[in-house]
């Protein structure tokens, strides 16, 4: 704002007491008074979008609380760009030995996170899983990591879409497969850990 005030001051200045002042020089003033305008109005548009999406992840960890304490579930958030990120084990979302959302824990679970989210929220859903070849059993429907990555976001979307109605054309669904472990996948509990979905929300 004092940016812009020192423009406009320079700008009457310049018109009322110097009569060599150029069109060119006062089309270069209002170009650089209408950038700190565009500036100050993107700040504000930022700070309204973290304000909201600061709600969101109060509205979380409160709905949430059980799943946290039980470390079935992870909120974090980008302290540089706000975005919110959940991440959610595997076995939580999905009974054992099926790739469909298990319809009492997860749907409550998922239906708790849309809750605490409004019309404008962007998803972004991500699957992962450990580093061990595809089930001989599971073969004949996925061919590797990325198709079973990719097959389990994807349920999670389908829910989410229809089971709690978020809008189709918010969600972004992406499979890694194996690429980005957060635990060593030499022993069964950190492959445990990197079979998960990581829920991205942002403005």
């Amino acid at each position: 704002m004092i940016q812009r005030i020192g423009y406009v001051v320079l700008a009457t200045l310049l018109l009322t007491g110097c009569q060599n002042i150029s069109k060119e020089d006062l089309q270069v003033l209002q170009t650089r008074a209408d950038k700190v305008d565009q500036l100050e109005q993107e700040n504000s548009l930022l700070k309204q979008e973290r304000e909201s999406l600061a709600q969101s992840i109060n509205q979380l960890n409160t709905q949430l609380e059980q799943e946290i304490t039980e470390k079935q579930v992870l909120i974090e958030q980008n302290a540089q760009t706000g975005t919110i990120k959940i991440t959610m084990q595997q076995n939580i979302l999905f009974p054992s030995g099926s790739f469909e959302i298990d319809q009492e824990g997860a749907a409550e679970m998922l239906r708790k996170v849309i809750s605490s989210l409004d019309g404008e929220n962007k998803l972004r859903i991500v699957g992962h899983t450990d580093s061990l070849p595809v089930a001989k059993k599971w073969r004949s429907k996925f061919s590797d990591n990325w198709d079973l990555s990719a097959r389990r976001a994807g349920e999670v979307a389908r829910f989410l879409i229809w089971g709690a109605g978020f809008s189709p054309e918010n969600i972004e669904v992406v499979g890694r497969a194996h690429m980005e472990p957060i635990a060593n996948n030499a022993t069964e509990e950190g492959r445990s850990l990197n079979r998960r979905i990581d829920l991205f929300i942002k403005k």
